[in-house]
């Protein structure tokens, strides 16, 4: 439904305003960038590119993924990158993969025994699922159980990375390096489709490659949109504006629900469907747009939200959950 009320919407920061004239607060319904919709600089830049001869700036997310994760190949989209990520480690002869959806997430110990019960695998995790936090150690407790294996780590940081967890990456909470790393579509700011898979030299197939050929526009987004999160301090915002969110949504959410996250990956977990529905239902009501996960409801506000926006987004929820 959240995206539905998008559809042919103009959208700056965080908000977005629909054919209508009416205005919505965007914490998700459609996927927001750290930046905001449509950040000055980085649209600059690409509008910029447009008007320069189509020359391919070198792109520089190398300078900002954990060290050893030299290797970039590009693509259009998430999903594309997640096959390849799969495929490249089974060209390194790890043809079983294993998710949250074959392991409990957070079961170090059914991991551990999963692993050793079959062939040579890759383990695909997320750093933060949904806005459900791992317990304390829990990537560098998988990355041990892949190195006592043989087992490849594959991390996907579409929905935490580029500083919405108030860290540049979900695995640097831990201190991991993953062999392999995926990089969402909130790469270029939102502005334009690239997605990224990041490897190690050790996992590295030279035969085996991405689209590789990065248009002009692309690298001219990524690279703006690398430079604004990093002069803005976006990273360290995500941080003190989460805290400040994640302490206002409890506070309204007390005895009714529970709010939980990290940085600006924030969730609100209902006791049940019924609750949800109406929870939901009630944050439409107060134009929140946020992405509807079952009894789960979570919030991906960007870090430039003003005060006011901010505010809007508790006040919606703590009405919300008066409802339930």
């Amino acid at each position: 439904m959240a995206t539905e009320l998008l559809s042919g919407c103009a959208a700056r920061g965080a908000r977005v305003v629909d054919p209508h004239r009416v205005e919505y607060l965007d914490c998700g319904g459609y996927g927001v960038p750290l930046l905001g919709h449509a950040h000055p600089a980085v649209v600059q830049a690409v509008v910029g590119q447009v008007r320069r001869p189509s020359l391919l700036d070198r792109l520089m997310l190398d300078l900002v993924t954990p060290n050893g994760l030299d290797h970039v190949h590009t693509f259009a989209s998430a999903s594309e990158a997640a096959q390849f990520a799969v495929a490249l480690a089974q060209a390194n002869g790890r043809p079983r993969v294993l998710t949250t959806g074959d392991v409990p997430y957070g079961g170090i110990d059914s991991l551990r025994a999963t692993l050793a019960s079959g062939p040579p695998a890759c383990v695909l995790v997320e750093p933060v699922r949904g806005a459900t936090l791992p317990p304390t150690g829990y990537l560098s407790s998988v990355a041990e159980v892949c190195r006592e294996s043989g087992a490849l780590l594959v991390v996907d940081e579409t929905r935490s990375g580029l500083g919405r967890l108030g860290v540049w990456w979900g695995v640097d909470l831990d201190g991991v390096t993953p062999d392999i790393m995926l990089v969402g579509e909130g790469l270029s700011g939102g502005v334009l489709p690239i997605a990224a898979v990041v490897a190690s030299a050790e996992v590295e197939v030279p035969l085996l490659r991405g689209s590789e050929t990065v248009s002009p526009l692309a690298s001219a987004a990524v690279n703006a949109c690398l430079r604004v999160t990093a002069a803005e301090g976006l990273v360290e915002r995500a941080k003190l504006l989460g805290d400040e969110l994640l302490f206002g949504l409890r506070a309204v959410v007390a005895g009714k629900a529970h709010a939980t996250g990290r940085g600006l990956l924030l969730g609100v977990e209902l006791p049940d469907q019924r609750a949800a529905d109406v929870f939901t239902g009630e944050l439409l009501r107060s134009r929140v747009l946020a992405d509807f996960r079952g009894r789960t409801v979570c919030f991906t506000p960007p870090a430039v939200m003003s005060a006011e926006d901010a505010g809007w987004l508790v006040e919606a929820v703590g009405r919300a959950a008066n409802k339930i």
